[in-house]
């Protein structure tokens, strides 16, 4: 029989440490490194993000546009755009929204700035919605960036229609300079014309010999209804040959659903039938 003493007794030896072990006492202590010069960067710009972001929300002032709004029917895209621009650039320079300048700045260290960015945008978007027509707000409808929205504009009227371009190559030939206007105003008019004639694409050999017999026939009644009911479509149309992938909302032109067919290139002479157009078919 064993005694009390020896059943406690521990099954192991135990390890007595000395609160004087130098071990101890000279265990260093575990100190943070410091930040990196990019942890101090985002800490920096959380802070002031609080209280002053890098983004300000704009309110639009949208009374100082005073434009009809955009269609492809009216080809006005220019003057439609020239004061779209100047009206966002009065409005604390919101147009660099449409070119980029402007850019979101970085979610996770400047979310209110990167709020107000967004909420800028919507309201650039929703502004040109309103003073566009139906079928502009189609081509702009999936667009999630005011400057998305903007380029995809640029591109549908780059080419405003043949017939209007035709127009403007007629206007630039007929101006001249004088001594009533200045040489650099003048000047400055041709250069403008000259800019918005190629802006809006090349035309090709056929498709300018179409026109400008379709211009011919102005002097011929019977042709008269013909003229301007061919002249409109092309107007409002994107050419004989837009690139679709880019827009696919491109109205394409063609001549055979408004009377045209091409005809031997080796007939002495061009024909016309009312209300059928025959044009030459070129080589």
């Amino acid at each position: 029989m064993t005694s009390s003493t020896a059943q406690t007794r521990p099954s192991s030896s135990l390890s007595i440490i000395s609160i004087n072990d130098p071990s101890l006492i000279n265990e260093p202590t575990l100190i943070p490194p410091p930040p990196s010069p990019t942890e101090i960067r985002f800490m920096t710009a959380l802070a002031s993000d609080t209280t002053r972001p890098s983004v300000a929300i704009i309110t639009l002032n949208t009374s100082l546009f005073k434009h009809d709004s955009l269609s492809k029917d009216q080809n006005h895209f220019s003057s439609w755009k020239r004061q779209f621009i100047q009206t966002l650039r009065m409005n604390q320079g919101a147009d660099g929204y449409l070119d980029g300048r402007i850019l979101p700045p970085n979610r996770d260290s400047e979310p209110r700035a990167y709020s107000n960015w967004n909420a800028n945008n919507g309201s650039i978007l929703g502004f040109m919605g309103l003073v566009i027509d139906d079928a502009e707000q189609e081509v702009i409808d999936g667009a999630a960036t005011a400057q998305v929205a903007w380029d995809l504009l640029v591109q549908r009227h780059a080419q405003e229609g043949p017939v209007k371009q035709v127009q403007l190559i007629q206007e630039a030939l007929n101006v001249r300079y004088s001594s009533s206007e200045k040489y650099s105003t003048t000047s400055s008019k041709l250069t403008t014309l000259n800019k918005h004639i190629w802006d809006m694409g090349s035309l090709s050999s056929e498709l300018f010999l179409c026109i400008i017999m379709i211009n011919s026939m102005s002097n011929v009644p019977e042709l008269r209804a013909t003229r301007e009911n061919v002249a409109q479509q092309f107007a409002q149309s994107d050419g004989t040959n837009p690139d679709l992938k880019k827009n696919p909302t491109a109205r394409k032109f063609r001549f055979e659903s408004y009377g045209y067919s091409f005809i031997d290139p080796d007939l002495p002479k061009f024909e016309f039938s009312s209300p059928k157009v025959h044009c030459p078919r070129m080589s």
